[in-house]
């Protein structure tokens, strides 16, 4: 028989749980905002507004998306870490809480302990592209052009620290290529610098790129994949081409750290049926975007995997920031 004690600590326990249990009862209270550590237009923006119009009918509530671009995506993602922990304001995290860590001596904060995950929506390969007048059809016309060109060859990617970034600086150590990073802000304007003939090359996303492969204005010369894309499968693996190399950026939604659990909850269960739903998931697949869906639990596990991962590569190709 429980004593009186006793009694009385259970009630207090499960008094002080009831207030989270039913935070996700009433939760949303009013529109969500979701942050995208990028400019519009980009391959995380145009996710994130894919997502927020399914997720707001399933919460009931709009779902509003603003773009936070800067500082290779910290400036949104502080942004988030300092808003209150109630659900309503919401990151689309990027490889950059992986890459950030290795590439930054310090942050404004850790990632690890401020936010919260709720669940990986996708993961996205990187590919090498070429501006179809630069007269590279591949990677070794790549590499032979950037030790006869004076000065090298330079590459766009959607801004330091992201997967491309890193993709990009990993390749011009494995094949002792002649290329020099040159950062935008966000996928949309590298792109326009690629398509505009600014740079001649670019590591980056097969989305914000598609529409200018299928015109020929841009060439893909490999993916940066163990596997082919299922949408271009006459592109090459870096692997089939001598440079056994794995990369891809990855989105995923987080919250604030001290988020009611019932609210990640929530998120996560309504998140997850969303990437279900055919006119999400065939349009990812369209884009080249392998739709994921986790629980908060594996995504933290994903992050803590990937940081490892890229930390190795900061270190062994002695990356650094501009």
């Amino acid at each position: 028989m429980m004593q009186p004690g006793t009694k009385i600590l259970t009630a207090l326990a499960l008094a002080a749980l009831l207030p989270a249990a039913l935070a996700g009862q009433d939760y949303p209270r009013r529109p969500v905002r979701l942050i995208v550590p990028y400019a519009a237009g980009g391959g995380a923006d145009t996710l994130a507004r894919m997502l927020g119009q399914r997720l707001g009918e399933l919460l009931e509530q709009p779902v509003v998306v603003e773009n936070k671009p800067g500082g290779a995506t910290i400036t949104g993602t502080q942004f988030v870490v300092k808003a209150a922990p109630d659900g309503h304001t919401l990151l689309i995290g990027t490889a950059n809480l992986a890459t950030n860590a290795a590439l930054f001596g310090q942050l404004p904060y850790d990632a690890s302990r401020d936010l919260a995950p709720v669940s990986l929506l996708v993961r996205v390969p990187v590919f090498a592209f070429a501006h179809a007048g630069a007269n590279i059809a591949s990677l070794n016309d790549l590499v032979a052009q950037s030790h006869g060109t004076p000065g090298g060859l330079s590459y766009a990617t959607a801004g330091n620290g992201s997967a491309p970034h890193l993709a990009g600086e990993l390749f011009r150590l494995e094949s002792k290529s002649r290329i020099a990073h040159i950062p935008y802000n966000g996928s949309a304007q590298a792109a326009a610098a690629l398509v505009g003939g600014q740079v001649p090359l670019s590591f980056d996303n097969l989305s914000p790129l598609l529409a200018h492969v299928k015109t020929g204005a841009v060439v893909p010369l490999a993916i940066a994949m163990p596997e082919r894309s299922g949408i271009a499968p006459e592109v090459p693996t870096f692997k089939e081409l001598g440079y056994p190399m794995q990369a891809y950026s990855w989105w995923g939604v987080l919250a604030p750290a001290g988020t009611p659990p019932a609210i990640v909850e929530r998120l996560n269960q309504e998140i997850r049926k969303a990437l279900q739903m055919p006119q999400i998931r065939d349009k990812l697949h369209a884009q080249g975007m392998q739709a994921v869906g986790s629980s908060a639990a594996e995504f933290a596990a994903h992050i803590r995997a990937e940081t490892d991962k890229w930390r190795r590569v900061v270190t062994d190709a002695r990356i650094q920031t501009q």
